[in-house]
């Protein structure tokens, strides 16, 4: 069992409700889609060999509560506010309100993981601050690409599309940002056993559980 699989393609794309930005914005060279573009931040690890024996309740509880924490975070990009792409001015709105509910979320699992009981688990710890570090990341990135949105300019059609181009740049930062936590979550094997009796970490292992949702057209 790892958790890589599923829940980096997910979260490297910080955040994949932003769909509404990248597809949605107007066509330029290169330009690929935050949602769907490969993580690359770490290396496919091998999940270590299980130990005979189960985990203790205490271990399994608290990699439970880790993965609510971190699916939580990813679960919630798939319900965020859509875009409204009726006219540029309410695609600049709801893009802005998009950014803010998953700013948002990502500010209350950094929250959760800050309140995290001492892991029970060697080398968990660690693990917590490495996910802490990420979402710290996450959230500068998030709000960072607020402000640009908040910033576009919607009075003709080149500079709307050289707003959008920016928000999508700064949000494409966030392809790196959870690799490294999950590779020493993944390296961790008293972690992946606890993980494996957790229901909160199931859907973590599910790639085709996470589907990104479709746009439409920009408004032009």
């Amino acid at each position: 069992m790892t958790l890589r699989s599923a829940s980096v393609a997910v979260l490297a794309a910080v955040p994949i409700a932003l769909a509404g930005c990248s597809q949605g914005a107007p066509s330029a060279p290169s330009s690929a889609s935050p949602t769907t573009a490969p993580p690359t931040a770490a290396p496919t690890t091998a999940a270590p060999s299980r130990a005979p024996g189960k985990p203790g309740s205490e271990s399994v509880a608290w990699t439970n509560r880790l993965c609510e924490l971190i699916g939580g975070f990813a679960a919630s990009q798939q319900s965020a506010p859509p875009v409204d792409k009726s006219n540029r001015d309410a695609f600049k709105s709801s893009l802005v309100a998009q950014l803010d509910s998953a700013l948002q979320a990502a500010d209350d699992t950094l929250t959760g993981l800050r309140k995290i009981q001492p892991s029970p688990i060697k080398g968990g710890d660690g693990v917590t601050d490495a996910f802490e570090k990420s979402f710290v990341r996450a959230h500068d990135i998030l709000s960072t690409a607020k402000t640009k949105a908040e910033h576009i300019d919607t009075s003709d059609q080149e500079s709307f599309t050289a707003g959008q181009q920016a928000v999508q740049k700064e949000v494409k930062k966030g392809q790196s940002v959870f690799g490294s936590a999950f590779s020493r979550f993944n390296e961790n094997r008293a972690l992946l056993e606890a993980a494996a009796e957790a229901p909160a970490c199931k859907p973590l292992t599910n790639p085709s559980s996470q589907v990104p949702r479709t746009s439409q057209q920009p408004p032009q």
